[in-house]
């Protein structure tokens, strides 16, 4: 049964593409300062995606014209017809900043319990959907792994529930470091700990561990948003753990969320030398959740994990960045039969992507966000190593 379930969500996935018969390209820029606006989602009554790292989007729509809502946290919200399928400009205003960086008494911690109650209180609504995952890694500035996933996701207002891969690929060349399974920080880590597998970034039910201030206020048409800024409170740890989250001071609802760590999470990695050569210094974790609206209750939109580590081999110092954002898209209510999988350290999405036969032509008519040139040309320099379609990452003869 379950084999005939993956089977027909994939067909659906295809299905889908091929219904699409116009596809509406575009970037979005700040209209001062030209700046390109990284993350904004493009929704229409038949798609949603939001902009790569570049500002740029595309998408397939049925029919035209068609309604684009453009949305940022920083931006606010607007719409814009399209009738053609020209390239498209779209220039956003920021929103004014109504208050400069001050604190005011307790109101920053109020915000946050407020909104660490109304966590608590919705937690038990349940989101299902599917969701692209997107993952990098450079050593010394030379990309080794590239791996990109479709998953069947179950989700709540602060973290990812579980998740079945639907289709997937993995590539990787021979390097000192390899990840097994870095989308465990992306599946295990969220807002409330309510299940003693999983991880808080930021235990926001436990507001007397930090130190909080209200950095700045804005409106959006009806409604105020507070983006509020934390630091760890034990002094020789207030450099380690510190972020924003941004909170409508109305519904208590939180809109987005960045949290930075300097701590060592216990990244498991593969590394082909003793221990007693190497070492990992400088270790940086950044995450980010950003949320939506969805039947009137806040669900996840994206998470973003960022990996910065200085790899010591005797004398040489190695910098390795990963990255991955993980968007989730066509999310709703309707509860499924899916065999979802929590998150596990000893999990591996690659054991799963063996079951697929590579498809290079699918994930051309798959993008769901738009890769960038950069990403473009490191993806054909993985092809024409021949490493994909391979999840050990061993070059084929």
């Amino acid at each position: 049964m379950t084999k005939y379930l993956y089977t027909y969500l994939i067909v659906s996935i295809l299905h889908f593409t091929c219904l699409a018969q116009t596809t509406i390209t575009g970037h979005i820029v700040d209209a001062q300062t030209g700046e390109k606006i990284a993350f904004a989602t493009i929704s229409t009554n038949q798609v949603s995606t939001l902009t790569n790292e570049e500002g740029n989007f595309t998408f397939q729509v049925k029919e035209l014209p068609v309604e684009l809502v453009i949305s940022h946290l920083n931006y606010g919200k607007s719409s814009l017809q399209i009738a053609g399928n020209t390239d498209q400009t779209i220039r956003l205003r920021a929103i004014p900043i109504l208050l400069p960086e001050v604190q005011i008494g307790n109101y920053a911690r109020e915000l946050v319990s407020h909104a660490a109650q109304n966590l608590m209180d919705n937690f038990h609504l349940k989101f299902y959907g599917k969701a692209l995952y997107r993952q990098s890694t450079q050593i010394n500035h030379q990309t080794t792994e590239w791996q990109e996933i479709i998953y069947a996701t179950k989700s709540s207002n602060s973290r990812l529930e579980g998740t079945a891969v639907l289709k997937g690929r993995y590539a990787a060349q021979e390097a000192v470091y390899k990840f097994d399974d870095f989308s465990y920080f992306t599946k295990a880590y969220g807002l409330i700990d309510l299940d003693t597998n999983r991880h808080a970034v930021i235990s926001l039910t436990g507001s007397d561990l930090y130190h909080y201030s209200v950095a700045n206020l804005r409106k959006e048409g009806g409604r105020e948003i507070a983006e509020i800024r934390f630091t760890y409170k034990v002094p020789a740890l207030s450099n380690s753990k510190y972020g924003t989250v941004f909170i409508d001071t109305d519904s208590y609802d939180i809109l987005k969320i960045t949290f930075i760590t300097h701590s060592d999470l216990g990244l498991k990695m593969k590394n082909k030398h003793p221990l007693w050569v190497m070492k990992m210094v400088n270790p940086k974790y950044e995450f980010e959740i950003s949320f939506k609206d969805v039947a009137g209750s806040r669900s996840i939109e994206y998470l973003k994990v960022h990996y910065n580590v200085d790899y010591h081999l005797k004398k040489e110092i190695l910098p390795i960045q990963v990255s991955s954002l993980t968007y989730l898209y066509e999310t709703s209510t309707q509860a499924t039969a899916m065999p979802y999988e929590k998150a596990n350290t000893g999990g591996n999405d690659r054991d799963a992507i063996k079951k697929f036969a590579y498809d290079p032509e699918f994930w051309k008519r798959n993008a769901i966000i738009e890769r960038t040139p950069t990403q473009e040309k490191i993806i054909q320099n993985l092809e024409r190593e021949g490493v994909f379609g391979n999840a050990l990452g061993i070059k084929k003869n």
